[in-house]
């Protein structure tokens, strides 16, 4: 039987300031450190707190919405340590360390559950598309879901961009032209064809604007773990 899901898009700018704005307070250069885009993915009835390095910098952080933070980094590489805990409580979810980097940008996301949480880090690439194009990559956070295979502007086999999208894997970046997104996005189970069952099947519709970067989550729509999968939106920085 071939399911299909209302795919939700929900498109986060940050120059509208549906980001928190950055505090890295006075006249810090930034090259003595990098921007971090929090995400929250975790299918909990509670928000989540961030704490960087042992300082809390977000106390209240719902699920699906996107945070802009400013980490200082005193050498050229430097090991950071992020600690999610639920906001009420303060109980540690979980805690990850990695190596960043001065003058980057990253996302940090949380995603999974309380008994299987996963903090994972990326590097982003702020480079324009090609003139014209779309840049864009994927990341999966439904933990219950099996890998995908995802196709742009249409259903056959040419149109496959991406394949065995695994839980808390972040695709590559690709770019595609607006007109084939505004066609379809569609997201299938691995190794089956949009004709036989999709996932996601999102068609006429003219969200994407050429030379920007944005981020694809395959997630579920709310923080319960019973929600619909959706496809959400966010604006990446672009040089």
């Amino acid at each position: 039987m071939k399911k299909n899901y209302t795919i939700l898009l929900i498109l986060l700018f940050m120059a509208a300031g549906c980001l928190k704005d950055p505090d890295p307070g006075p006249s810090i250069p930034f090259s003595s450190g990098s921007y971090i885009n929090l995400y929250n993915f975790l299918t909990e009835s509670y928000d989540v707190a961030w704490e960087i390095n042992d300082v809390i910098v977000e106390s209240e952080h719902p699920y699906g919405t996107a945070i802009l933070e400013f980490i200082e980094i005193d050498e050229e590489l430097q090991d950071v340590t992020f600690t999610a805990k639920e906001s009420e409580s303060t109980r540690v979810i979980d805690s990850e360390v990695y190596e960043m980097e001065q003058n980057q940008f990253y996302t940090v996301s949380i995603l999974g559950n309380e008994k299987d949480p996963y903090i994972i880090l990326e590097s982003m690439e702020l480079e324009k598309p090609s003139l014209g194009m779309v840049k864009l990559r994927f990341i999966h956070t439904t933990l219950e879901l099996e890998p995908v295979d995802l196709y742009i502007g249409g259903h056959t086999p040419e149109h496959k961009v991406v394949s065995g999208v695994s839980f808390a894997q972040i695709t590559e970046y690709l770019e595609a032209t607006q007109e084939d997104l505004w066609e379809s996005i569609i997201v299938t189970p691995v190794n089956v064809s949009p004709e036989d069952s999709s996932i996601l099947s999102y068609s006429a519709n003219n969200v994407f604007l050429a030379n920007n970067i944005y981020l694809g989550v395959i997630g579920r729509a709310t923080n319960s773990a019973s929600s619909s999968i959706q496809l959400q939106l966010y604006n990446q920085p672009v040089n």
